[in-house]
């Protein structure tokens, strides 16, 4: 008994005792548009990456301190920071901006003039018609598209969706579609809805207009077919 208790003391004393880590120091850049992204709601995040990384990461927290103006891309010195205990729905580090090392103004796309093809998308409400393989009669899934700012808008049968895209005479490149959480009677709905947003989100086509259909193309093959409709105001 007197052994025992001798090693759990020896146990106590000699045990380190954990310790948070210290802050680091960290070369970001930040990109010059936020993208839709998912925390416990649908948001919006900046784009953050390290000096040698190639790709663009969702951050999702706030960089203290530091102040972010769209069209703009940044080159910051941060502090970074662990965060003991964390929230269940927070991020479990901390940025604090240390300095500013860079801001750059990106100069975007020209966008498209009036009555251009882009113009007349713009124009106009867009009804899925044809998914894959099956077509749709009222599907109710739709888009409308705003090429000023880069984003798009609709409905997904059932909830409301909405993300960016980047387009060139050929090809539209979506990002990351966001949607509303209701959940719907009709399981097919449902259905038809996530099968739309897995189509859509971070995929790029290959598009035409042609008699009034908005036709988007992968391998030569049409993936989505959205038929002309009228906006209507404050749908």
């Amino acid at each position: 008994m007197l052994l025992e208790l001798a090693i759990s003391l020896a146990t106590a004393f000699f045990t380190p005792v954990q310790q948070q880590r210290p802050p680091k120091t960290q070369t970001i850049y930040v990109k010059e548009s936020k993208e839709p992204c998912t925390g416990v709601a649908p948001m919006e995040c900046l784009q953050i990456k390290g000096i040698r990384d190639s790709a663009w990461t969702n951050l999702y927290t706030n960089i203290n301190g530091f102040k972010y103006t769209p069209g703009y891309r940044y080159k910051l010195i941060v502090k970074v920071t662990t965060i003991k205990n964390p929230p269940a729905d927070g991020s479990s580090l901390k940025y604090t901006l240390k300095k500013v090392l860079e801001k750059k103004k990106i100069e975007t796309p020209d966008k498209p003039t009036q009555g251009s093809e882009w113009a007349y998308i713009a124009s106009k409400r867009w009804g899925v018609i044809k998914m894959g393989d099956s077509i749709l009669s009222q599907s109710g899934i739709w888009l409308e598209f705003d090429p000023a700012a880069g984003r798009f808008h609709g409905k997904g049968g059932c909830n409301s969706i909405s993300g960016g895209y980047n387009s060139t005479a050929d090809n539209i490149t979506f990002t990351m579609a966001i949607s509303t959480r209701m959940a719907c009677m009709d399981p097919g709905v449902m259905h038809r809805e996530t099968a739309f947003l897995q189509l859509i989100s971070e995929h790029t086509y290959k598009y035409d207009v042609a008699d009034q259909t908005l036709n988007l193309y992968e391998d030569g093959k049409i993936v989505l077919m959205l038929g002309m409709m009228q906006k209507e105001e404050n749908k």
